[in-house]
């Protein structure tokens, strides 16, 4: 059941991220955020949680729009959070210009700090959808819906809050507290051409098992805002045994000092299907190759997807004998036309394994 909030809740405004460093003395504790360097506009956010317990604590999955010369008045940011306070239920939120948001709560059959599960939204340019292991759980549609339209950067971040009517009292005892991620996988929108979410209308674009930091992807944040009692800082965001810890700890003891993680703690394993290679070039002028391995006989669609959605060029091979194969694009779309320059992902296809890469055309 759903427990809908005013949807100029306030409470809902303390938990936004306004990312701009905070003069002054520092802050009572240190907690963690991990964000990606790239933004993106429309998708399927996923990933395997287990959540931060006990009382005064956010933990979280977002995306946020970083604030540029109209401040607030621009807003854009879709939430999961889990506030330590709750062990049956987690928020919900959408913000929009002005600040703007529309607040509501999960109820869960148990507690998201004691088990892994995985959690997801969809955002679309019609609606804005949240998903507990699979199953659709809260959607949004309306006005402001449409207003959720600039490109975001992908964020998980453990902090304490001040506000304890919002999220309770932290008792310093508790600490260290962690948030653990297992993976984290992101799809792009492209309606009627995907093979994944609601109504097959994403494709998986990138996924990250957490084995180690990327950070050709993500960044460690070094800030924080009126609100949030903690300085983030790098070292309590710690990559260890194939998994994302974001650590709220004290100023004196950062770092993850809990039992060790590896292999055997993760819920479960991933089926192991084909695998597309890096394409090369890339970036490419007149050519771009890809080699697929572990393949099943039978057959195998290519998509050149743009930016935008739209399915530029599409190749069905029926008799696919090996389990390898090459293929190469040369930057032309269905009726042979030269596309212009820009980046296009590359969606392989074969019964229900689906992957793809980002490529980028210079002319």
């Amino acid at each position: 059941m759903l427990q809908f909030i005013n949807q100029f809740n306030r409470y809902a405004i303390i938990a936004t991220i306004l990312l701009l460093t905070t003069s002054g003395m520092a802050k009572d504790y240190r907690g963690a955020e991990y964000r990606t360097i790239e933004t993106v506009r429309y998708g399927r956010f996923e990933a395997r949680i287990k959540s931060a317990p006990h009382p005064g604590t956010v933990s979280s999955l977002f995306t946020y729009h970083e604030l540029g010369s109209a401040g607030v008045a621009e807003w854009n940011e879709i939430d999961i959070e889990f506030l330590g306070r709750y062990t049956d239920r987690f928020q919900v939120n959408t913000i929009t210009d002005w600040q703007a948001d529309w607040v509501q709560f999960v109820d869960l059959d148990y507690d998201p700090a004691s088990e892994f599960h995985d959690y997801a939204f969809e955002w679309t340019p019609d609606y804005i959808a949240w998903f507990v292991d699979g199953e659709e759980v809260n959607r949004q549609t309306g006005p402001h819906v449409g207003e959720m339209n600039r490109y975001q950067k992908i964020m998980m971040n453990l902090w304490p809050s001040t506000n304890s009517a919002w999220v309770g009292n932290l008792n310093p005892s508790d600490l260290p507290i962690y948030a653990i991620y297992d993976w984290f996988t992101y799809s792009a929108y492209v309606p009627g051409t995907g093979s994944s979410g609601t109504g097959n209308n994403f494709v998986q674009l990138w996924h990250d098992d957490f084995n180690y930091w990327d950070a050709s992807r993500w960044q460690k944040a070094t800030h924080t805002w009126d609100g949030n009692n903690c300085d983030f800082t790098p070292a309590n965001a710690v990559l260890t045994g194939g998994f994302l810890v974001l650590c709220l700890t004290t100023p004196s003891n950062t770092g993850y000092s809990g039992p060790p993680l590896s292999i055997d703690d993760h819920p479960e394993s991933v089926p192991e299907g084909f695998q597309l290679s890096p394409a090369w070039p890339n970036p490419f002028n007149d050519q771009v190759n890809f080699s697929i391995n572990n393949l099943k006989p039978g057959s195998i669609r290519i998509d050149i997807i743009d930016i935008q959605g739209e399915v530029k060029y599409s190749q069905l091979r029926s008799d696919v004998s090996s389990d390898y194969l090459e293929f190469s694009w040369e930057g032309k779309d269905d009726l042979g036309n030269a596309l212009p320059s820009g980046s296009y992902i590359c969606s392989v296809t074969q019964a229900r394994n689906q992957l793809s890469q980002k490529i980028l055309l210079l002319k």
